[in-house]
């Protein structure tokens, strides 16, 4: 099967949000392939994630089809970036789901793994935690919020978080360095 160029899967988002089931048949294997991508990428990361990479691409393609007549995808990059806050939001469903499940009077400290550009355990309450922080610096400043989604959730690299969110190589470095300074200052003060 020949992989669709950039361009081609831009048009094909636009015509799957304009109602035509054909661009979704075309385009679901070849998203489904970055989506899985995407996940295991996510989910080598942590060691406490009980959902698969397969549950967790499904999950969040469920969300993008609920949202398809509500978003317009600017691009392919759009579209991922997109995916990656869908992605964001399953894990951290996920994570109060097993919160819930905790026995109670269990005490729960939420700690930044030591890097967050390459975390370790993402327990749930560093989930949850992240997620917090995430919704305070979307009302300061909401690209730094989807640059975490798409480096921490999504794990996309500089490269594809550029092309994403529509800046330059070295914004996405300097944004990131202060993100996560900033995103642990608040994450020490919990």
């Amino acid at each position: 099967m020949r992989r669709p160029s950039p361009h081609e899967i831009t048009q094909l988002l636009r015509e799957w949000r304009g109602g035509d089931n054909r661009a979704e048949e075309e385009l679901w294997p070849v998203i489904y392939r970055e989506l899985r991508s995407l996940a295991r990428s996510v989910l080598r990361k942590g060691s406490s994630h009980q959902l698969g990479a397969t549950t967790l691409v499904h999950e969040a393609y469920l969300r993008l089809v609920g949202s398809t007549s509500t978003i317009d995808w600017n691009d392919r990059g759009h579209f991922f970036a997109i995916a990656a806050r869908a992605m964001r939001y399953v894990l951290v469903d996920e994570a109060r789901r097993r919160l819930t499940m905790k026995r109670e009077g269990e005490a729960s400290k939420a700690e930044l793994p030591e890097h967050i550009a390459d975390p370790t355990d993402h327990r749930p309450e560093d989930i949850l935690a992240v997620h917090e922080a995430l919704s305070r610096l979307a009302k300061v400043n909401p690209r730094h919020e989807q640059l975490v989604e798409a480096r921490y959730f999504a794990g996309l690299s500089v490269e594809e978080t550029a092309e994403a969110l529509n800046v330059s190589r070295p914004t996405v470095v300097r944004d990131w360095r202060a993100v996560r300074t900033w995103l642990y200052g608040e994450l020490q003060q919990r």
